[in-house]
C-alpha cells in the first residue's frame, strides 16, 4: 500500500476491528450492524475474517481502478476514510450511551 490514503482507509478499519474486539468482547459496547453482530455471535474468527477479506476487495479494486482514473479513486478513498471515521465515532459514542 504505497498511497497515503489506502493506508489511511486500511488503518481505520483495522483500528474500528481491533476497538469493537476489545470493547464487546469486554462488555463495554455492542456491534450496531446486524451482520458484523451476527458473525461475532459464530465467534470472532468470522468478524474478522470478515472485516480483513472486505478490507482487501475493496483496496485490491481500488488499486486496479487507480491505473485508469487516479483522481477518482483518491478522492473516493478520502470521502471513504471520512465517511468511515465518522460511522466508526458515531457509532462508538451510541453505543457507550446506550449500553
Amino acid at each position: 500500500m504505497r498511497h497515503l490514503e489506502t493506508r489511511l482507509l486500511a488503518l481505520l478499519v483495522l483500528a474500528d476491528t481491533l476497538s469493537t474486539y476489545w470493547l464487546v468482547s469486554r462488555g463495554y459496547a455492542v456491534e450496531f450492524n446486524p451482520l458484523m453482530a451476527w458473525l461475532i455471535s459464530i465467534g470472532w474468527g468470522a468478524f474478522f475474517g470478515v472485516k480483513l477479506a472486505a478490507l482487501a476487495g475493496a483496496v485490491a479494486v481500488a488499486e486496479w481502478y487507480r491505473k485508469r482514473n487516479p483522481l477518482f479513486v483518491r478522492r473516493v478513498l478520502q470521502v471513504g476514510a471520512v465517511a468511515y471515521l465518522a460511522l466508526w465515532v458515531g457509532g462508538a459514542l451510541i453505543s457507550s450511551l446506550a449500553h
